[in-house]
């Protein structure tokens, strides 16, 4: 409902979603924009990969998804296991809108493990993520939190914190059963004028997730290595890798 704030959301897909209220939307290449309402648009991205890439690595590699494997994934270093992801089982949306990518794993060794490759699918994602919070930042967007949704997201406490770190923004999980639907019914109510401002109904959040700046490093590196790939296998999405 703010500027400061933005939504990150992993469900079979994934999204990151900002709200504006003034200007006219114009979204830079590689960004969408979503009218509202008449007073507020969204600007974001999306990627075709979140809770389905889990569910892949769940049904066909046997990976078994849940929280003991979130714990060993929580306990991995960043970056820790020398592979590089592609997660585009699905294509990719945001921001490079190449269809028909497919997803590569590289850097296997005898000595990989299942957790190892289901960090850096992770990783891989929000690298993703990374690239069009980039470019919501150069439109415009200064966002001081990330709100979390999505049942692939906040299944995952080191998924989270992965999130939280490659993106160098604070992560809140989302507390409301029904996000979407409480949105909805809310900016009805207030169109209605029987509630005076969506700010009005305060949400329920959990305790924020901070970066932790002992892992930026890892992550940049791990990041570019994934963006010079991501150029020879999927091509040139017109985009700078900021701090590398």
């Amino acid at each position: 409902t703010s500027s400061s704030r933005a939504a990150l959301m992993v469900g079979t897909s994934g999204a990151l979603r900002w709200v504006r209220c003034e200007g006219v939307p114009s979204p830079p290449w590689g960004l969408w924009a979503y009218l509202i309402d008449s007073n507020r648009y969204l600007y974001g991205g999306a990627l075709s990969n979140g809770g389905n890439l889990a569910a892949w690595l769940r049904d066909t590699l046997r990976i078994p998804w849940g929280p003991e494997l979130d714990a060993e994934l929580g306990a991995l270093e960043p970056d820790g296991h020398g592979l590089t992801v592609l997660p585009f089982l699905a294509g990719e949306r945001n921001p490079g809108w190449h269809g028909s990518a497919r997803g590569t794993i590289t850097g296997l060794s005898l000595h990989t493990t299942p957790a190892e490759i289901a960090r850096a699918c992770l990783e891989a994602v929000a690298y993703r993520f990374a690239a069009i919070h980039e470019l919501l930042e150069g439109a415009g967007a200064h966002v001081d939190e990330l709100v979390a949704t999505g049942g692939g997201l906040l299944a995952s406490p080191a998924w989270m914190r992965i999130l939280a770190d490659v993106l160098g923004c604070p992560l809140t999980p989302s507390e409301e059963p029904e996000a979407s639907s409480r949105g909805a019914a809310l900016m009805a109510l207030e169109a209605l004028g029987i509630l005076p401002s969506l700010d009005a109904a305060t949400p329920r959040l959990g305790p924020p997730i901070t970066p932790d700046p002992s892992h930026r490093d890892a992550y940049l590196n791990g990041r570019s290595r994934h963006e010079e790939w991501y150029g020879k296998v999927v091509g040139s999405s017109g985009r700078r890798v900021v701090g590398s």
